[in-house]
């Protein structure tokens, strides 16, 4: 198989179709058998939605974690049950009285860590079934709160009920449970009613590539120019440098030992991840240290140093 075939795309998904469908696009485009997405959007939602190709599916679980940058429209005056503009109206308030200070004091009040109740319409599970199965039935469960992070929410403008503004946040957050958020603060209900995902990582807007350009792309033997290796998905990630006579060792799945390292970060400690490089920067696995930096100094050369998560070759 061309190993170009084992990178990621960088797709930039319209708005209307799933996530899961634009995989599904991807790979007939393509012809590869196997792929996946990392962090899903809404259908309503258009931007960024890194798709990992055939052996490059085997870090979307490192990807996953990555924060994500958004340009949100949000409409004041009505909150609907499925926070955004699909879904049917549950009140409506008039927001004319709402003014820009009051925007952008509430936007900066969300800054930082915060409890945030998943959306009964999401793609979350109870008891393996996704909530949003439940809801279209007419049930609602209680959900209980989980922390996510808002690094960053920059005010953009305001044009009567319509606001737009940019977020920086962890992953696992939910945009239209923020502009529903802000509506109860409110009073007068809010809903999302745009979506752009701008960034993920190195998966940034201005280097994305749409699935008719990834078409074309593919029929001109110029894929190679526009697909990500999994060496520039993973740079976040510190980096170990191994012996090229231990390369074989973790192939065949062994952990590291103190001697099989070339090169190291100053600073590490368990739950960390990091990369294994050879001396041509190939990504070789993920790996997580067994001690921090101090104890390591006080490893005999033979002691494990660090634990695989995955191997990548």
């Amino acid at each position: 198989m061309d190993c170009t075939l084992n990178q990621v795309v960088n797709l930039y998904k319209p708005s209307g179709p799933t996530s899961f469908s634009m995989v599904h696009t991807v790979k007939r485009i393509l012809g590869v058998k196997k792929a996946g997405h990392i962090g899903t959007l809404d259908p309503m939602a258009e931007g960024i939605l890194p798709i990992c190709l055939n052996q490059s599916t085997r870090i979307i679980r490192f990807l996953s974690p990555l924060s994500k940058h958004y340009q949100c429209t949000m409409t004041l005056g009505a909150a609907t049950d499925t926070q955004d503009s699909t879904g049917k109206t549950l009140f409506e308030r008039d927001p004319s009285e709402v003014t820009e200070i009051q925007i952008r004091n509430l936007l900066m009040s969300f800054k930082g860590e915060q409890k945030q109740v998943p959306p009964m319409y999401s793609a979350k599970k109870s008891k393996g079934i996704p909530l949003y199965k439940l809801a279209r039935n007419g049930i609602t469960i209680e959900r209980k709160p989980v922390s996510v992070h808002f690094y960053s929410i920059d005010f953009i403008n305001m044009d009567e009920n319509r606001v737009e503004f940019e977020v920086h946040c962890s992953a696992g957050t939910y945009i239209r449970t923020l502009c529903h958020d802000i509506g109860q603060s409110l009073g007068c209900g809010a809903h999302m009613s745009g979506l752009i995902r701008k960034r993920v990582g190195v998966f940034a807007q201005n280097c994305s590539i749409t699935p008719e350009a990834l078409e074309t792309a593919n029929n001109n033997g110029n894929l190679a120019g526009v697909l990500f290796p999994v060496e520039k998905a993973l740079e976040f990630l510190p980096k170990v440098r191994v012996n090229d006579d231990f390369i074989e060792s973790i192939a065949n799945g062994n952990a590291l030992p103190k001697f099989s390292l070339k090169a190291y970060p100053g600073e590490f400690k368990p739950g960390m991840m990091l990369r294994v490089c050879n001396d041509s920067d190939k990504v070789l696995a993920i790996v997580e240290p067994i001690v921090d930096q101090d104890l390591f100094s006080r490893l005999a050369p033979e002691d494990i140093a660090f634990k695989l998560k995955r191997v990548l070759i």
